[in-house]
């Protein structure tokens, strides 16, 4: 069964391979407002003629509302560029036939969570996993950048074989992008649920998912 992160992978791949054939034969211009049309062509097109799985169509009608009102703003291109590389390390892609479909999911082990958190801590972040979320939580925190994990999650999500099995909500606050690239190079993605509101005052919440397999884009590295 392909799962979403395959599935858009391979959508982006597919879309930037025939945007450079689409101007290798002078068909459009390199520019960028010439490029923004060919998406937005390419993605109406494409869910017209039902070309792509059921899990990647919201995604796909989202891109197309923002080609609509936002035109080269919208800036499908870089969006493509960023979710390719991305993704590429993350789901083991191997090029198929021009097709760049991905070939396996990396599931999400606990070791590489811990070694993850450990380089954090080297950093100018407070780590608070002690914690007990079940309900709205203020915790005390003396630097700019901090992060929040309940403690009963952390005992429930990952199996014998210390392998993510259920999703895992992190509580954060304060350099967001660094932290994305940080798990990224840990083989660990984020999918950003709120940057500012969650159960945690003042943090965001973002959660990791078995296989990096969540239901929509994650956050996108530098």
């Amino acid at each position: 069964m392909i799962n979403f992160s395959q599935e858009i992978y391979r959508v982006v791949n597919l879309g930037l391979d025939e945007l450079a054939q689409s101007q290798q034969l002078g068909k459009t211009p390199k520019n960028p407002l010439s490029e923004s049309h060919f998406f937005s062509v390419w993605i109406t097109k494409g869910l017209k003629q039902h070309r792509f799985e059921r899990c990647v169509v919201a995604t796909l009608k989202n891109w197309q509302r923002q080609a609509r009102t936002m035109g080269v703003q919208a800036q499908l291109k870089q969006q493509f560029e960023g979710i390719a590389q991305t993704y590429i390390k993350i789901l083991k892609a191997q090029p198929d036939n021009n097709l760049f479909e991905a070939t396996q999911c990396s599931p999400v082990e606990r070791k590489s969570l811990e070694v993850m958190l450990d380089e954090l801590l080297k950093g100018d972040w407070q780590l608070i996993d002690d914690a007990l979320i079940k309900r709205k939580l203020t915790v005390k925190v003396a630097t700019t950048n901090s992060m929040v994990i309940c403690v009963e999650k952390l005992k429930q999500v990952f199996d014998a074989t210390g392998q993510l099995t259920k999703p895992l909500s992190l509580y954060v606050r304060g350099d967001y992008q660094g932290l994305i690239d940080l798990c990224h190079s840990h083989n660990l993605l984020l999918h950003k649920v709120s940057d500012y509101k969650s159960l945690v005052k003042f943090h965001g919440e973002y959660i990791i998912f078995p296989d990096n397999n969540g239901t929509d884009l994650p956050c996108i590295i530098t």
